[in-house]
């Protein structure tokens, strides 16, 4: 495959004739930040969010968590139906994680389209507003997979998709609450998670997706947060290189948290050299080469397989124990799926 057409290289060429350049009257129209899972996602998100006219909130999970049981809600043309759904997403465990937190009758107060794309940019638009800003802008990771409803809902929405060395992105997600624990199975998401991203970049203009990587954020964060604005029709921020002084909470796992606090760490990369194992490396690359290689990541290995054996062992036997240990240490998702659970079986059972 070819290598990707959008890059930081080439995306201030394409982007000259955005609205909002040169002193002209931005556009308002969303953003949704696209990266798998511990791409550079929660980094972006705040220096994006740190300019003056856009706010972007903690992960949302809306799509994922509720468009699968919008069945269950009926017509949304009806207040009763729609008053439920509002409260059903405030409920949730990540909406309690957001601040300032989300109001509820403002939302409903906001919302004019009567579908569940209408309520999202109800809570959106409300929760931007009352941070004083005039442009909001969405990152969950999941939220991806969910892409062509998305766009059909917000035709007008700008992309931001980060890619992240996928060893790196594979080590880090390894050590996250959630998530695979075995470097097989992390490989292969990573791979459907860009083989998907493929898809996205595919069906929208050229003018609606940017894509940057994680290191060249590091490397050059003053370049690429201006080329980012310039994609999105924005005047640069140097508020927006000053992320790390926010003090509002983001309620990731602690090693995040804790960076998120700091300046841009520029050594943040290729620590796979040193804290992945070579049987690691192997069955990484094994799974994984083809698409490191169109995004520009060398591979370490000549040769690097997986046997069929193996990965039957991975797939039955090892992830599962490393799964269930993670699982019994992840209080904060035992609550999260709690609250979930709670709400389908209520829905579900019609109560």
């Amino acid at each position: 495959m070819n290598l990707p057409s959008h890059y930081l290289s080439s995306t201030i060429g394409e982007t000259e004739n955005q609205v909002g350049l040169n002193g002209s009257t931005p556009t308002n129209d969303p953003i949704f930040i696209f990266g798998s899972a511990r791409s550079g996602t929660s980094l972006l998100s705040r220096i994006v969010g740190a300019h003056p006219r856009i706010a972007i909130p903690f992960e949302s999970h809306l799509y994922n968590t509720f468009y699968p049981w919008l069945k269950f809600y009926g017509d949304l043309s009806l207040a009763k139906n729609r008053e439920r759904l509002v409260d059903d997403i405030l409920s949730t465990e990540v909406m309690q994680d957001w601040m300032p937190r989300p109001e509820r009758q403002q939302i409903l107060e906001a919302i004019e389209c009567f579908d569940f794309h209408g309520v999202v940019a109800a809570l959106m638009n409300t929760w931007t507003h009352a941070q004083g800003k005039q442009r909001w802008g969405e990152k969950t990771p999941w939220h991806v997979f969910y892409w062509s409803e998305i766009l059909e809902a917000f035709p007008n929405a700008k992309i931001i998709h980060i890619v992240r060395d996928g060893r790196d992105a594979a080590l880090s997600w390894q050590q996250a609450r959630f998530g695979p624990k075995h470097m097989y199975l992390l490989a292969r998401r990573w791979v459907h998670y860009l083989d998907v991203i493929e898809q996205v970049r595919t069906a929208v203009d050229s003018t609606a997706f940017f894509e940057l990587r994680y290191e060249d954020l590091l490397a050059n964060p003053e370049t690429v947060a201006r080329q980012i604005c310039h994609f999105l029709g924005e005047e640069f921020s140097p508020e927006m290189l000053a992320f790390y002084t926010n003090d509002a909470p983001y309620p990731t796992d602690k090693q995040n948290q804790t960076n998120l606090t700091k300046p841009i760490l520029a050594t943040n990369t290729e620590k796979w050299r040193t804290e992945m194992t070579q049987r690691e490396l192997r069955i990484f690359e094994a799974v994984a080469g083809d698409v490191l290689t169109r995004y520009r990541y060398p591979r370490q290995l000549d040769r690097a397989e997986v046997f069929q054996f193996e990965s039957l062992w991975i797939c039955y036997i090892e992830h599962p124990l490393r799964k269930l240990f993670a699982m019994l240490k992840n209080r904060k998702g035992h609550i999260d799926g709690l609250r979930r659970l709670k709400i389908y079986l209520r829905l579900r059972l019609g109560l």
